[in-house]
Order: structure tokens, then sequence, then C-alpha cells
């Protein structure tokens, strides 16, 4: 069935202030009515022809007006294109129109349609993933020197060329993987969503994950920093602890640990749900996480488990680049030749895991991996206690 569009004067409540006028949407005997920028008075409005009434407004007045028809026209134009592009897919409800037109995604450019993407992702919490398609975007927005792109011009031959600019500019393999992942997902649902016809653009773009650098650092440098006075530098101390509470909960990541809330504690265990993939995972509550969260209960905001937020600050990727910072400052004290970061506790927990004899699979499992389909199935029959004894066996650091 056909969307049938109608443009609306509201009046204002208050006297003599300027109403807007609207748009109403049909489609399926169900009506969705949107405000748009423009506002007007009642004297100005020809509800029978729905357009601007001039009528002996001074030239000042007939310019502004005149600026209103022309952009209402240009409003009803796009709107009429977006309905004509969704018609392509057979299917659509009028909430779904609606949602594009407001979050101005549909005027067929590649950007828009990225940060309504970005949006929904922020909306829904996941923050990680919304800052990686951010970057991604910048990132491509930099290799069309600031220009917009069509959805529909994006192809093979043009994402070439940006993997290797990309390459050009010194990009790890891993790093153009993650950007090129990125902005597919949002192509392709663009063209689910009827705004483009699928081309492959990504078609042999390397797209998966190449073998990175170790990140592991030995027991002996964990020993080391486990003992270091860090008592006259209060916020080195803190992030040493951080790091060491994330090495004891089996490398849990820094957002994960960021929102860990008292709550969370349950009988002797902190269970809590991976925000990467939401699977729950149950840790043991040893002697040295309680003696942290101890230390630090006093400096914690509301419910949480740790100080990692402040009042003034509760952005989890501003405090990951704190936290970081910090640990390279510590790593520069220790002596290291790579620096400390949030994403070591976990390679290190994993590798001192397997150098104690700790089989692959209560590894896979006390880390919370989610794609060895095999691991997995073999790892339904394993008891908690086994993860807990893998789990205390490491974190003894003899």
């Amino acid at each position: 069935m056909a969307t049938s569009i109608k443009l609306k004067f509201t009046p204002s409540k208050i006297k003599h202030k300027a109403g807007v006028i609207c748009l109403q949407l049909i489609h399926n005997r169900k009506i969705k009515l949107l405000r748009t920028r423009f506002r007007l008075f009642p004297a100005e409005w020809d509800n029978q022809k729905e357009t601007v009434f001039f009528g002996n407004s001074d030239m000042e007045r007939q310019i502004y007006l005149q600026s209103i028809k022309i952009g209402l026209e240009t409003e009803l134009k796009q709107l009429a294109e977006l309905i004509r592009i969704l018609e392509m897919k057979s299917d659509y409800t009028v909430d779904e129109l609606a949602e594009l037109y407001t979050s101005n995604s549909f005027n067929g450019y590649f950007f828009p349609f990225v940060d309504y993407v970005v949006k929904n992702l922020k909306n829904s919490s996941r923050c990680k993933t919304a800052t990686i398609l951010q970057t991604s975007k910048t990132s491509f927005e930099c290799f069309l020197s600031g220009q917009d792109i069509l959805i529909d011009k994006i192809d093979n031959d043009l994402m070439h060329k940006y993997e290797n600019y990309l390459k050009s500019k010194g990009v790890m393999k891993n790093t153009i993987s993650c950007y090129m992942r990125a902005l597919r997902s949002v192509y392709n649902q663009a063209v689910k969503r009827g705004l483009s016809t699928q081309k492959n653009p990504f078609a042999n773009i390397f797209t998966r994950i190449d073998k990175t650098v170790k990140r592991a650092v030995s027991e002996d440098v964990i020993v080391r920093l486990k003992n270091m006075d860090l008592s006259s530098y209060k916020e080195l101390e803190l992030a040493r602890d951080l790091f060491m509470f994330s090495f004891y909960m089996r490398g849990i990541s820094f957002i994960d640990m960021a929102n860990l809330r008292k709550s969370n504690m349950k009988n002797g265990y902190i269970i809590y749900f991976r925000s990467k993939t939401r699977q729950m995972l149950t840790v043991k509550l040893e002697i040295c996480m309680k003696e942290i969260i101890s230390w630090y209960e006093s400096q914690t905001i509301d419910d949480y488990l740790l100080p990692v937020y402040t009042a003034q600050n509760r952005d989890n990727t501003s405090q990951l680049r704190n936290h970081n910072k910090r640990l390279k400052r510590i790593s520069e004290l220790l002596g290291l030749e790579k620096s400390l970061s949030s994403y070591v506790t976990r390679h290190s927990w994993a590798t001192l895991a397997l150098q104690k004899g700790i089989s692959i699979e209560i590894i896979s499992e006390s880390m919370g991996h989610e794609n060895e389909t095999t691991t997995r199935i073999y790892l339904a029959s394993l008891g908690q206690s086994a993860v807990d004894k893998a789990n205390a066996k490491i974190i003894r650091l003899e």
C-alpha cells in the first residue's frame, strides 16, 4: 500500500506564538505525525491547499515565508524519494519510515547512515562498538578528503583503494580489518533497509584477524608489579591494583570491570555478563580480590565495586585512556621494553595458564570464549570447581 503525505499546521497553545508545520504519514491505515523545523502563524497557512499563505506580509516576512515554502517542498521531495526506495523492498512500516526520516539517514549518503547506526548502538549500551564504528568513519572520511559518498556508489574498486590508502599510512593489518568489518556492517544494514543494491564492495578485502605480537608478560613481571611500592603515587597505585584485579578475574575487560557493582557479588562469587558477548561468567572471590575491593570501598561512587568512575567522569572510554596512560608510566618505572595495557591481563592470564599445564578447554571456559564450538561442546560437562582451581593456581604467583 502506498504512503500518503499531508502537511498539517499545529498552532501553539501559547497566544501570539508561532505554530509548527507537521508531516502526516499514512501507511497501512496507521498514522504518524512528524514535526518539521518550520514555524509560522495561523494566518500564514492555507489549510485547504496545504501551503504557505503570504497575504499582506511585509517584504522581510515574505522572504522568510518563501524560505519555508521552498524548505517544505525540499522535505516532501526527500520524503518521496525515501518512500520510493523503501517500496523497492516491497514492505515497510510507517514507524520505519519515520525513524529513517527523522534520523536524517535516508538521503542516500553513507555518513548520515553511519551516524544513525552509531546512535542506535549507544542507545543499546554498545558503546565500544559505537566507538569503533565512529573511528572507522573518521578514517574513511579522511580517505575521501572529507566528502560524503552515496551508499550506492560504494563498490569494490573504491574499497580496494581505501585498503591501499591505509597500508600506505602504515596502518596495521588488524586495524584495517577492524575498520573494514565496521564499515561492511553498516553497508549491509543499509542494503537490508533497501537504501542501496548489494554490490559486494568488501569482496577480497582483508577482514580476518591476523596473528599479532603477543601482549602477555611473564609471571616475574606481574610479581614485580604486584610488589611495587606506589603509595606515593595514588593514581599509579590505583592503576596497578585495577590491573591486578583484572588479572585475578581471569583477564576481565576494563569496561566489564568498571561496571561491576556490589550486587555482582553473590555467595562468594562475582557473577557478570561479558559486554562483548553477553555470556555470563562466574569467578570465585579469592582473598587477593577481596583485599582490593576492601581497600577502595570508601572511594567508590554509587553501588560500583571499584573506583573507576568518578562523580565528574562516568565515561568508560576516557577512563580507559587514563588507565592505559598510567600503566605506561608504571611500565617505565619497571623498565619494561613494551608498555603494559588493559589487554595485557587477559593475554598474560591465558599464557600463564598454559605454562602451568592447564588444558586449553578449561582456559577457554575461564575466559568466556564464544567461537570455539567444539571446545564449548566438550566444556558443557565441566564443573565450576575445575575453573576455580585453575584460577587459584594461576593467581597464586609463587
